[in-house]
């Protein structure tokens, strides 16, 4: 229900989306004034019940037209003060002047203090000129600025053309602005699930090539955003050979998010440095983890080079568009440097694919693996347990201990400096690193030493990564790396492998000589222990653009041993339209060639995308065929291949189709829904059941994509972006009551590592009930403060009257009510049931005097 303020006569305030909301009764003819009724006949002597099956008797209420005072609510103007949504975020509150339906015109004043900065000086000058005014929509479109209205909810929608936008301004802060938007914060208890069936079949050998397994993967958090968190997963093979079942990893974890710490227990892959190992523990840890629990705190000055894979995932690279690598890689730490095609080119992006789906996870400039970080900023990592032993499949352990422990401090904002050790049984690793800022960008140095069974050795590491030249004033880099490991010197290794890795040395080159043109160049030397054979490399090459057509040749000569490889590498990339592109590559000297047309996956929900991929290379012709179709609560993809072999003897032509079919579930404190992918966190809204005939539709993200609906088959459940990472959700109720208040409409989902966020739209508290009030001689109670109370709940709000003695009781849910004056003994109760409409006029009532 409403609060109170005091304006020209009288002003009502309304509580919409945790704003004040005013309602200007002393200007024309408001809503509230429209329904005006004669005087009141009798006293009501028994409560006044409102509600379509309840009416009064004609003795307690008037008779007056119901269909045409309803009919002038519509059309008479109010002025009303309330908070727009410019892009998705809520603006301070501005006078318009509206009817039921129609948007009539925005005060000038109020407009202005709203669009502040976002509007050029023109346009600001212009909106200065005219503050005293009501502008029409004509008016505000005259200069630069569209509004629409949605009566069902209440709401105005500003849009801002390029030619009237001011300077944009943005900042890297780590907190997030929640404007006005309501926050919504993680259930106290919730699930999610993910399952994917995954089939294949080879049409061309039959049946003894089906494949079919079903992979799953979830969490649970008990607690909410500061409880526990579970995270599992696991393989059921259906078809195709091999063991029926093939668990995941297992982890539960507690953040501390004051102090930046996370504590797991579990299976683990501790964090060390690429350089001493990888190691696989069941056992514990205490991490301070920046980026997993305060992602939005920027705390590397030049970024990260590294990432973190879940479960086995193929990783394809792509140079200039076109797709020059493909890596299965495990889970753990992948070290962007060790992946020889990101030596060929500048331009890369890394898409990995895993069987919860395929998304795209880095797009960047080559560079060394970065390390900087801010002054008086510290990480670290330790663990302790029981080392993994290898096994093709599942998880097995040794008897041997293991203890890990990395720090890293930024001491200053251009000097980073840290240590680790590793701790085992048969074998120990300790080393030093550090970054600093020089020589126009940035230098990385590290050492570290191994003792294992029979032998010791040590590595060092120097990088760089910067433009100490500056050839060219749009701007240049250069990376260089330099490894060199000891005979000795082992890094610890889940499979046991001695690499002999001697010399590791890499450099290149990128220099933007025009906006249109750009040249790299570099090379690479490898060489092992034991093997005579070492690994020379030169590549130099041009990329080009000729408007959206983008064009690029990279040209390489490689000594291996005694083998030679040289050939130029050949894309080109095409923008077909605004949802389509097409791809071609050929290299000379592997005689592959390749090309791909293919759909853009769209950004809102229904997606839909497809692709075309046609190979060709001395061994085989490979044609492919994908499609894929997603909405909120399901993802299917669908990929039929040809491949027809060139003259090898005893190959046969092959007809493969896959597909892959993901959805899940999820559950937040008692509710369920249905989602394509709740099991990394999701965010479930549903609607109240007095709006069960309106389909809401669902937008998240800064774009505003629309990425669920609330519908017949349930809430609408979106999957978490990322852990502790704020999302605006909007909501856009479809065929609302006329006059219904659905609350916020805007909200900030806030979840924590992996939650579950509910939200409900609407509420009990969507009536407003509109009265005029006499004393029992029929005089109106007029400029006069009171309260009106929930007798069952005892919630109390204050309410004026104006000069006509018309009251407005908003946010109004079913039940009996009070109303009191504070400063006389009169007395009024109405009851309202649970069928009543959203907008209640109930005419003239006389109060009673308190016994």
């Amino acid at each position: 229900m409403s609060g109170a303020a005091v304006a020209r006569g009288f002003l009502i305030t309304k509580m919409i989306a945790g704003t004040a909301l005013a309602i200007d009764l002393a200007s024309p003819p408001a809503i509230a004034q429209a329904s005006a009724a004669p005087e009141p006949t009798s006293q009501a002597s028994t409560p006044l019940r409102i509600g379509p099956q309840t009416a009064p008797s004609k003795s307690e209420l008037p008779e007056p037209d119901l269909q045409s005072t309803q009919k002038d609510a519509r059309q008479a103007p109010t002025r009303i003060s309330l908070p727009p949504l410019l892009g998705g975020q809520r603006l301070s509150a501005i006078m318009a002047e509206i009817t039921l339906t129609e948007l009539l015109g925005i005060e000038g004043a109020s407009l202005l203090v709203a669009l502040g900065d976002r509007i050029d000086d023109d346009t600001r000058l212009a909106l200065e000129q005219r503050k005293s005014e009501y502008l029409t929509v004509d008016d505000l479109a005259q200069l630069g600025v569209t509004a629409s209205y949605k009566p069902n909810e209440l709401s105005i929608v500003l849009a801002i053309l390029p030619s009237a936008r001011g300077p944009q301004r943005f900042s890297i802060a780590n907190q997030f602005d929640f404007s006005a938007a309501a926050r919504a914060m993680p259930a106290e208890f919730a699930t999610g699930f993910t399952g994917t069936l995954i089939g294949g079949r080879d049409f061309s050998a039959g049946s003894v090539s089906d494949r079919l397994i079903y992979d799953f993967a979830g969490f649970a958090n008990v607690g909410g955003r500061d409880g526990v968190y579970v995270t599992y997963g696991g393989t059921f093979n259906i078809a195709g050979g091999g063991g029926l079942f093939e668990r995941n990893r297992i982890i539960v974890f507690k953040d501390f998010e004051s102090a930046i710490l996370r504590v797991s227990a579990g299976d683990l892959v501790p964090q060390i440095p690429i350089i001493a190992g990888d190691v696989e523990i069941l056992g514990v840890s205490a991490e301070r983890r920046y980026d997993a629990i305060q992602p939005l705190r920027n705390i590397r000055p030049t970024g990260r080079r590294t990432f973190s894979l879940d479960s086995p995932a193929r990783i394809e690279i792509y140079a200039n568009g076109a797709l020059v690598q493909t890596i299965d890689a495990s889970p753990g730490e992948v070290d962007l440097n060790q992946i020889p095609a990101l030596s060929l080119t500048s331009n890369i992006s890394i898409i990995v694919e895993d069987t919860t789906g395929r998304r795209e996870i880095d797009s960047f400039t080559l560079a060394n693996d970065i390390e900087l970080l801010a002054e008086g900023i510290s990480e670290f990592s330790f663990s302790a347990g029981a080392l993994r032993r290898f096994s093709t499949r599942g998880f097995a352990y040794t008897d041997n201990p293991v203890a890990t422990g990395q720090y890293i401090k930024g001491f200053s904002e251009k000097v980073t400096a840290g240590g680790h050790f590793i701790v085992a049984q048969d074998y120990q690793n300790v080393g030093l690193r550090a970054a600093v800022l020089g020589l126009r960008g940035a230098i990385f140095s590290g050492i570290s030493v191994s003792r294992a069974t029979g032998s010791t050795g040590y590595a060092a590491s120097l990088a760089y990564r910067g433009d100490p030249l500056q050839l060219s004033d749009l701007g240049g880099q250069l990376n260089f790396r330099f490894d060199y490991q000891s005979r000795g010197y082992r890094r610890l290794s889940l499979f046991q492998v001695i690499d002999n890795v001697k010399f590791d040395i890499a450099a290149d080159y990128r220099i933007n000589l025009t906006t249109r043109i750009g040249i790299s160049f570099g090379g690479t030397y490898f060489e092992r222990y034991n093997q005579p054979d070492k690994t020379r490399a030169l590549f130099g090459g041009v990329q080009v653009s000729f408007g959206r057509l983008l064009l690029s040749a990279t040209a390489r000569y490689a000594k291996i041993g005694p083998r030679t490889d040289t050939g130029v590498l050949a894309t080109a990339t095409l923008p077909l339209g605004r949802s389509h592109f097409a791809n071609a590559s050929f290299d000379t000297g592997t005689e592959q060639a390749r090309l791909e047309v293919r759909r853009q996956r769209d950004i809102t929900i229904p997606e839909f995308d497809y692709g075309v991929i046609a190979e060709s290379n001395p061994l085989f012709d490979r044609l492919t065929g994908q499609t894929r179709f997603a909405n909120s609560r399901v993802n299917l993809d669908v990929e039929f291949t040809n491949v027809q072999p060139r003259g090898m003897f005893g190959a046969r032509n092959q007809n493969i189709g896959q597909f892959r079919l993901q959805s899940g579930f999820a559950y937040a404190d008692g509710e369920f829904g249905i989602g394509r992918n709740p099991g990394r966190g999701f965010v479930m809204v549903n609607r109240h059941p007095s709006l069960r005939r309106s389909p809401i539709d669902i937008e998240n993200s800064g774009v505003g994509r629309r990425s669920g609906q609330i519908n017949g088959l349930g809430p609408a459940v979106i999957s978490q972006l990322s852990g502790y990472r704020p999302d605006p959700v909007r909501v856009d109720v479809l065929n609302a009551p006329t006059g219904y208040d659905i609350g916020p409409g805007e909200y900030i989902s806030d979840p924590g590592a992996l939650s579950g966020v509910k939200i409900t739209v609407g509420s009990d508290a969507f009536r407003t009930v509109i009265v005029t009030l006499t004393n029992p001689d029929g005089v109106p109670v007029a400029l006069s403060y009171g309260t009106v109370r929930n007798l069952l709940t005892g919630k109390t709000d204050t309410f004026f009257t104006n000069a006509a003695g018309r009251a407005v009781f908003s946010q109004v849910s079913p039940g009996r009510y009070r109303v009191e004056f504070m400063d006389s003994d009169l007395t009024y109760d109405f009851v309202v049931s649970e069928d009543a409409a959203a907008i209640i006029q109930s005419g003239v009532q006389a109060m009673e005097v308190m016994p």
